[in-house]
């Protein structure tokens, strides 16, 4: 870790003494809308770097992976700070690409308030849409910010009628925009002495503030600029409207408003400082020893090196170092305490997402888990183990990341194509192993296609095992996973390795996952139920290793009589798109073997929804893109699964 001469307090403090305010910002966005240089600008107005860097020339300070410079993208969620009006601002840049969607809903989690950064060219498109409904349910308040105003062909009026029509209408714009896309573009704030523009904010913020209407209509109770900002902050902080602010990250126009809107509108981090720390994980790194560096969003509570910190009902470890974020980068401290995000070591077996001290406010994420697999092989065979060992590191990183063995290789789970290429970046870059993906499919599951039993009893020839099984393994209910029944005499089960029959079928449960982990095609076995017919063992009894392996062995052979069909993911979708595009996009849905219900009208907009393969939503969605000339939102979610009609 990084560290100054000087530690930090475990909380920042005013010139007076009194604890400084803290706001958690995220910066969201479409990709290439902006938000990495408004990040920039903000740290540069912040006083926290002094000159901005570029993008496309990787000089941004949370661009840090040599991939994301390279590429012009962000990866990673990164954290800087900067100051202003004595509040204390924690910038969390996200990746704005869909691949890297996780990346972002972790980083939502730990947020006070949001940025939604859009182009005033390309104005509102499909994951822009996508990140405000995430905004909105994870209950955040959000500001938007029009950016580029200064690019030719900006019209941030059309972009705003745009934000009200496919975002929300509850709008409340705190500039106008002089000369848009011309160099000499220019945000004006608004000002609450203007007559016209405080009325016709009045009249929005009344829409949601009773209090606030019934003394705009009472003649004797002038309404005052103090109320109407009162009025403004409780009303964003609720989510209920959202400030519109206008400039140009590249040139510096409207950052010092939006600045200002910033520490004055959004809400500062909750959370007291004392009693226990209760903290989340939403990021991990290594340092350049190999150490794990944990980014914890603190909730309550303050967490001190060499504290014992709980990671889980069974798992604790003790922070040996602090670092909280400082204009300029991470300084080491203390302590980092409720409201504040800290760099922690020491955390040797935290992952992405746990929590520290009990789960308590978070909302928890919906994420789907990542609907594609592909098997990944080293080029150099002799670096095929090397190669299992960096992908656990890096499931370490990101557990969504699930990986498994293949016949000498390895299946990995992917969200995209993205994701894919910098994976294999990633793999040469930092672990020096190059590699090849093959086979990318959906995750598919299989099915029994008919009950069948197998049993093995001590004394069969090859069976080297002190333990006698049967069992029956039958098709269940779609949807219903494995189940297990055990009808064999209970004084034949070994019930004193376990301690009784509850724990014995506890642990069955427990074995079952390895044999059904990988059926005769590849994939997953579910919605079964396999039923102990028969059990025995010596007089001796058996040890718990017999019984597992035994278990293994039986239901792999039952599974295998029983044979399996392969089934793959059916999606329910909605589909949003200009009222324009609909014949183009019912064209689509049809080629893409999509079965759409009625489509429903509203103004300029359509909806669609009904069901379509997993395999071919984002072929789908790539198509969308030049079909409703890149206007369509398409939204999927599992559905159930059905006969594939190729296996791999």
């Amino acid at each position: 870790m990084n560290r100054s001469h000087e530690s930090a307090h475990a909380r920042p403090e005013a010139a007076d003494g009194a604890p400084r305010r803290c706001v958690n910002l995220g910066i969201v966005a479409h990709v290439d809308a902006g938000k990495t240089s408004l990040t920039e600008a903000l740290l540069l107005r912040g006083g926290a770097i002094a000159s901005l860097g570029r993008v496309d020339d990787g000089t941004t300070q949370t661009d840090t992976m040599s991939l994301e410079r390279q590429r012009g993208i962000t990866i990673r969620a990164a954290v800087a700070t900067f100051e202003a009006d004595g509040v204390a601002v924690n910038v969390v840049d996200t990746p704005g690409h869909p691949d890297f969607i996780a990346e972002v809903d972790r980083s939502l989690a730990v947020l006070d308030g949001a940025i939604l950064v859009v182009s005033a060219v390309e104005g509102v498109q499909a994951q822009t849409i996508v990140l405000f409904r995430a905004l909105r349910r994870l209950g955040i308040p959000t500001l938007f910010f029009i950016n580029k105003i200064d690019r030719s062909g900006a019209d941030p009026e059309r972009v705003l009628r745009a934000v009200a029509e496919r975002l929300t209408p509850a709008l409340v714009p705190l500039a106008q925009v002089h000369r848009p896309g011309t160099t000499a573009t220019e945000s004006e704030p608004c000002t609450w002495d203007d007559p016209q523009w405080a009325d016709e904010t009045t009249a929005r913020l009344a829409e949601h503030d009773d209090a606030l209407f019934e003394a705009w209509l009472d003649p004797a109770q002038p309404v005052g600029e103090k109320r109407l900002r009162a009025s403004l902050a409780a009303l964003t902080r609720a989510g209920t409207v959202h400030p519109v602010l206008f400039g140009s990250a590249r040139t510096g126009q409207g950052v010092e408003q939006l600045t200002a809107a910033v520490t004055e509108i959004l809400p500062a981090s909750s959370g007291t400082g004392d009693g226990p720390a209760v903290g989340q994980v939403f990021k991990i790194e290594r340092s350049p020893a190999g150490q794990r560096v944990c980014t914890v969003r603190m909730r309550e509570g303050t967490l001190h090196v060499r504290d014992r910190a709980v990671l889980g009902p069974d798992r604790t470890a003790t922070v040996t170092a602090v670092e909280v974020f400082a204009p300029g980068g991470p300084v080491a401290a203390d302590a980092v305490a409720a409201g504040q995000i800290g760099r922690v070591q020491g955390l040797d077996t935290a992952r992405i997402g746990d929590w520290i001290g009990a789960d308590t406010t978070a909302a928890a994420s919906v994420l789907p888990e990542p609907g594609l697999e592909a098997r990944v092989i080293a080029t150099d065979p002799l670096r095929q183990a090397d190669l299992h060992r960096a992908l656990a590191d890096l499931a370490d990183i990101d557990p969504l990341i699930a990986v498994r063995p293949d016949r000498g290789a390895a299946r990995i789970r992917l969200y995209g194509e993205v994701q894919q290429e910098v994976l294999t970046d990633t793999l040469a870059a930092e672990y020096g192993i190059d590699v090849e993906f093959h086979g990318t499919t959906v995750v598919c599951v299989e099915r029994l296609a008919r009950r069948a039993n197998a049993v093995v009893r001590m004394g069969d020839p090859g069976h080297q095992y002190g333990y006698s099984l049967g069992v029956t393994v039958e098709p269940a209910a779609p949807g219903s996973g494995i189940g297990l029944a055990v009808t064999a005499n209970l004084i034949t089960l070994p019930m004193h390795v376990y301690g009784n029959a509850d724990g014995y079928r506890d642990a069955m449960r427990d074995y079952l996952i390895a044999p059904l982990s990988e059926g005769l095609h590849g994939w997953p076995v579910t919605d079964l139920l396999v039923t102990v017919v028969e059990s025995d063992y010596p007089p001796a009894g058996p040890r718990a290793l017999d019984v597992k392996r035994t278990t293994e062995l039986v239901v792999r052979e039952a599974v295998r009589r029983a044979g399996t069909v392969v089934c793959e993911p059916v999606d329910r979708f909605e589909l949003e798109a200009p009222a324009t595009t609909l014949s183009a996009v019912l064209n689509l849905l049809g080629r893409h073997r999509a079965v759409p219900d009625p489509p429903q009208t509203t103004g300029t907009l359509t909806v669609v929804t009904g069901t379509i393969r997993a395999a071919e939503a984002n072929p789908l969605r790539t198509a969308l893109h030049a079909a409703a000339h890149g206007e369509a939102v398409l939204e999927t979610a599992l559905d159930h699964y059905a006969p594939a009609k190729t296996t791999r």
